[in-house]
């Protein structure tokens, strides 16, 4: 008769999915968090006090879609925003009536339109964007180099597998 041997695998392996499942909650709560924080109208108005540039921040959204992604057709800066196409152009317009943004007829289809940057929107956009490098610079004041760079790396690779698997299931 052969001995006993104690079977440790299915616990072994329970252990992993119980970790497993905990890490993935820790990851979704901290997402939650940070979403909260980044998409707060309080901290959306630090960054625009902070740059001078007085735009709710979903104009600023738009903003940085046009300067990211055009000259472009509106319903393409809508997807871009995750817009409906009526909302999306609500946005261009308040951005065209500050000069930010410039509406010109399409030349491939003189019936359609597309919408650029204007130097002051390009200007408001970076100051915005130089403010929010700035705000985040200071948070992370006490972190170090190595972590950060840790941090960037990790952070980068999850956005990719969450941006990738959302198109996925469009």
């Amino acid at each position: 008769m052969k001995p006993l041997v104690p079977v440790a695998r299915p616990v072994a392996r329970y252990r992993a999915a119980v970790d497993r499942a905990a890490s993935l909650q820790t990851i979704d709560a901290a997402l939650t968090r940070i979403g909260r924080v980044a998409n707060s109208r309080r901290n959306a108005a630090r960054r625009a006090e902070r740059a001078g540039v007085n735009l709710s921040a979903t104009a600023v959204s738009a903003l940085a879609v046009t300067y990211r992604h055009g000259p472009a057709r509106l319903s393409t800066l809508a997807e871009h925003l995750d817009l409906e196409p009526s909302r999306a152009s609500k946005e261009m317009r308040r951005l065209i009536d500050a000069g930010l943004v410039t509406q010109a007829p399409d030349p491939d289809d003189r019936r359609a339109s597309v919408l650029s940057v204007t130097k002051e929107g390009s200007a408001a956009f970076r100051r915005y964007r130089k403010a929010a490098d700035e705000l985040l610079a200071e948070a992370l004041a006490g972190w170090s180099d190595k972590d950060l760079d840790r941090v960037a790396t990790h952070v980068d690779r999850l956005a990719t597998t969450l941006t990738s698997s959302a198109t996925a299931h469009r």
